[in-house]
């Protein structure tokens, strides 16, 4: 337990709760911890959406599978982010997406039917679930603004804009720290890394930016905002 309380502290389900009242909240619920190999599902558009996840140790990622196969990865999740909660109360009887682990994870399970009664007494938790479903909406809502885009061009200039706008904590900053791989990047986009570097690299000749690894140089913010108006 005296491990499990630090995670959850940074969970932003438990955001202004004290340990002890964490730890008070874990005993009134009957919550299960799992672990999950790499590449193992989590859950399955095959099982009721019962039950709220919290990622306490690894990545996974919210794929969404088509029946012919193509797969897109609508959204990566980390240590104390939440899983399924899109879902859990909604009107699905089953969940709408796969959830594969990325590394050997461990989650933190907690049923519906106790979040529920929780929920009703406990109005910080409460708000604090109605906002972290607020900001997936919106990380929904600019993942597909992206995927609508055609050229790899395109995508690159909508997220950097996107960055500096909304994540950027100093807005007159040239310089974009991603927060994932190239590799989880071109999933991001749904684009190959290959293509993803190519077009990098040809950005980078013609004078926009410049790139090493995870750290991205805006030279000529201008150009990018033509490029998404074309």
């Amino acid at each position: 337990m005296n491990k499990l309380l630090p995670l959850l502290q940074k969970c932003a389900l438990f955001k202004n709760k004290k340990k002890s009242e964490i730890e008070l909240f874990l005993s009134k619920v009957n919550h299960k911890i799992d672990s999950f190999e790499k590449g193992e599902t989590i859950i399955s558009p095959i099982q009721f959406t019962d039950k709220l996840g919290i990622v306490l140790l690894g990545t996974v990622d919210v794929q969404k599978i088509f029946p012919n196969g193509k797969m897109i990865v609508i959204q990566k999740k980390r240590s104390s982010d939440l899983i399924g909660e899109y879902a859990i109360f909604s009107k699905l009887e089953l969940y709408p997406h796969t959830v594969i682990a990325n590394s050997l994870c461990k989650v933190l399970f907690l049923p519906k039917c106790e979040l529920s009664v929780c929920f009703s007494s406990e109005k910080i938790l409460m708000l604090n679930f109605l906002e972290i479903l607020s900001n997936s909406n919106l990380i929904l809502e600019h993942k597909i603004g992206t995927l609508s885009l055609i050229s790899i061009q395109k995508k690159i200039a909508e997220f950097l804009i996107h960055y500096k706008k909304h994540l950027c904590k100093n807005a007159h900053s040239d310089i974009v720290i991603l927060p994932f791989s190239k590799k989880d990047w071109a999933e991001y986009m749904n684009v190959s890394r290959t293509s993803l570097s190519r077009e990098l690299k040809n950005m980078e000749m013609e004078g926009i930016l410049s790139f090493e690894k995870r750290i991205i140089i805006v030279k000529n913010w201008g150009q990018l905002e033509k490029i998404l108006s074309l």
